[in-house]
């Protein structure tokens, strides 16, 4: 790390002159603290490139479908320009905010799972939809999650874990409630999540019901 004689602080990065007093530092310099501007820059034009060609689709897309008729009356562009509009914004929520893989996982597997549903009900696929690719990707949310969760120290994966399994156990109810055959898939994925909250409360233990009552604040 380099050091300013004159104002006897030590600086990180690779600079040659204090920025207080602008004298030349002596010592071996370090990693640099921040990323570069020329490496922002690349990253944002790249962002911008992608969320420009994302938006161009969805406007020739709905161009087309609208004023050309292609799809005979099954307007397909809006189901995609759902779709593209979906994945930009969990993007963007993960550019802004600090990236954490467990949440990113939860919340693209819940927004896939309403787009998946929507997606089936208006092109007539909605029980394969329902009974077998939302559990599947429900259960490789669940077992994600619970691997990241026995090796996270922040416990942020324990939370979204516990909130898969509560997702999965409420389905599983309201589907029993209304009296409708759950089938085998989802009969799995309620297996794999308790499963998984026998797994982080013999791991986990006492964590479990502090890191609720921390996140429920009582």
């Amino acid at each position: 790390m380099r050091k300013c004689l004159n104002c006897n602080i030590e600086i990180g990065g690779s600079i040659d002159t204090c920025p207080l007093c602008q004298n030349s530092l002596t010592g071996e310099p370090s990693a640099n603290n921040w990323p570069s501007p020329r490496k922002l820059r690349a990253q944002a034009f790249i962002y911008k490139l992608q969320l420009f060609l994302v938006l161009a689709a969805i406007a020739v897309g709905i161009s087309l479908d609208y004023l050309l008729e292609l799809n005979n009356g099954r307007h397909y562009s809006l189901i995609i320009a759902l779709w593209l509009i979906v994945f930009e914004l969990d993007l963007s929520a993960n550019i802004k905010r600090l990236f954490v893989i467990s949440r990113t996982i939860s919340m693209s597997t819940l927004h896939i799972c309403l787009l998946l549903l929507l997606t089936g009900w208006y092109f007539n696929f909605m029980d394969i939809a329902a009974f077998l690719i939302i559990p599947i990707l429900l259960s490789a949310a669940l077992l994600t999650n619970l691997v990241f969760s026995m090796t996270d120290t922040t416990e942020n994966a324990l939370v979204y874990l516990l909130g898969n399994i509560l997702l999965v156990m409420t389905v599983y109810i309201v589907l029993r409630i209304k009296r409708i055959d759950a089938g085998l898939v989802w009969t799995i994925c309620l297996m794999i999540s308790f499963v998984s909250l026998i797994g982080i409360i013999i791991f986990k233990g006492r964590k479990v019901s502090n890191e609720i009552q921390k996140r429920m604040n009582f």
